[in-house]
């Protein structure tokens, strides 16, 4: 088994210092998919918060710690990790670590998914996604990524304004706006191929026309309620994602366009030389 302590380690200077992350993966492309794998691993874990301490655990471990030092100073065993190379053994170290890890917070992870901004687990959530997003290199699978960060916005908007967190709400529908902005300059700074940019029309129509349906709805429920601030500022929303989904749908039918004026050859009239 390679040692992959120094590529790693080169991973995660590249993605503290804003360096070219896909550039020192492509000097290992044996390792990438492993690589990839360990680097949302350590973004996910970065960004789990400790859970408080139970004093039952603390004791339980302290037990376990005075059994493993009576082991210790009995006859030493056969070691199996001292026949592996180096390397290998603090592989399965970091790998024992990371499970040990895992298993404390695989159910805050899940429940992070469900989580709304003001949650304690939503830094979770935000973490994950930052992490899905650094570690997806193909253009048009992040577009579609940030597209679904999106909808998830929009989705939480809705549950705060429904358990009447209208405050929250609010910034919800900023930070859904915000979400549908950022859409709109990845798909202006994308390198996009026909397929891609298919896909993204017919999803981004179905988009648009859900948002639009969500937003009225929601603004008239909320100015029924006597909530004409929130109203106001959801129909603000509103407006502003219209004029970003304007943009992002004129940019993808030029590049439709300037497609097919690509691919199209005009053929020869009787009697010209044919084209070499």
């Amino acid at each position: 088994m390679r040692d992959l302590t120094r590529p790693l380690q080169e991973c995660l200077r590249a993605m503290d210092d804003k360096h070219n992350l896909q550039e020192v993966l492509r000097r290992y492309p044996a390792d990438r998919d492993e690589l990839i794998g360990l680097l949302r691993l350590s973004v996910d874990l970065g960004a789990m918060e400790a859970p408080a301490a139970d004093p039952a655990f603390r004791l339980r471990a302290r037990n376990r710690m005075l059994a493993a030092a009576a082991h210790r100073r009995q006859a030493r065993r056969w070691n199996p990790l001292a026949a592996l190379p180096r390397p290998v053994v603090r592989l399965a170290y970091a790998g024992a670590l990371a499970a040990a890890l895992l298993v404390g917070g695989l159910t805050a992870a899940a429940a992070s998914d469900n989580s709304l901004p003001g949650d304690p687990l939503y830094g979770i959530k935000l973490g994950v996604e930052r992490a899905r997003l650094a570690t997806t290199f193909d253009s048009a699978a992040r577009v579609r990524l940030e597209l679904q960060f999106a909808d998830v916005r929009l989705a939480e908007a809705q549950r705060l304004f429904a358990a009447g967190r209208v405050n929250d709400g609010v910034r919800g529908m900023a930070q859904y706006d915000t979400a549908v902005t950022q859409f709109n300059r990845s798909i202006a700074g994308s390198a996009l191929d026909t397929r891609a940019v298919d896909d993204l029309s017919r999803a981004l129509d179905e988009r648009a026309a859900r948002a639009d349906a969500t937003l009225k709805e929601l603004a008239g429920s909320l100015a029924a309620g006597g909530d004409a601030e929130a109203a106001a500022a959801v129909a603000r929303t509103q407006s502003h994602v219209e004029q970003a989904w304007s943009g992002s749908k004129r940019d993808l039918q030029s590049r439709g366009s300037a497609s097919q004026q690509g691919g199209h050859q005009t053929k020869p009239a009787p009697g010209e030389p044919q084209p070499h």
